[in-house]
């Protein structure tokens, strides 16, 4: 796997849905090869206190995530589709920061929320609906 900008690569394998995955300061990503391996992107934008996606929709599959901190605050992000019991976790930002990762989601509905103390219940909380 090849870092991007000399970021450390971040391995998570979290219910077996994170394939891969960079953490970097926000900043231009060179992102030709992880949009090669995915039919879907989807950046999550985490400010106090909120989740902004850039779609409320996305295709099932190999997804291109993208999360990045704009808040000035720290804020994780954790998905789960409904009915499941698994959960995909974006590590910890720091303000300004960015991940940035290929995630395999399957249709259905799913919660994504700020799992740090307060933030999912001050409104850092939305879904998404991952469609075949």
């Amino acid at each position: 796997m090849r870092l991007l900008g000399g970021a450390p690569l971040v391995a998570l394998a979290i219910s077996g849905a994170l394939l891969h995955s960079h953490a970097a300061p926000a900043r231009p990503l060179a992102r030709a090869h992880l949009a090669s391996a995915t039919s879907a992107h989807l950046q999550v934008t985490q400010v106090e206190y909120r989740l902004l996606l850039s779609s409320g929709t996305v295709k099932a599959g190999p997804v291109d995530l993208q999360a990045i901190d704009r808040g000035v605050e720290s804020h994780d992000l954790r998905l789960r589709r409904n009915g499941s019991q698994q959960e995909t976790a974006v590590p910890r930002l720091l303000p300004g920061h960015r991940w940035a990762g290929i995630v395999n989601l399957r249709a259905g509905t799913y919660y994504l929320w700020c799992s740090l103390p307060e933030h999912a219940k001050l409104g850092m909380h939305t879904t998404l609906t991952v469609v075949n």
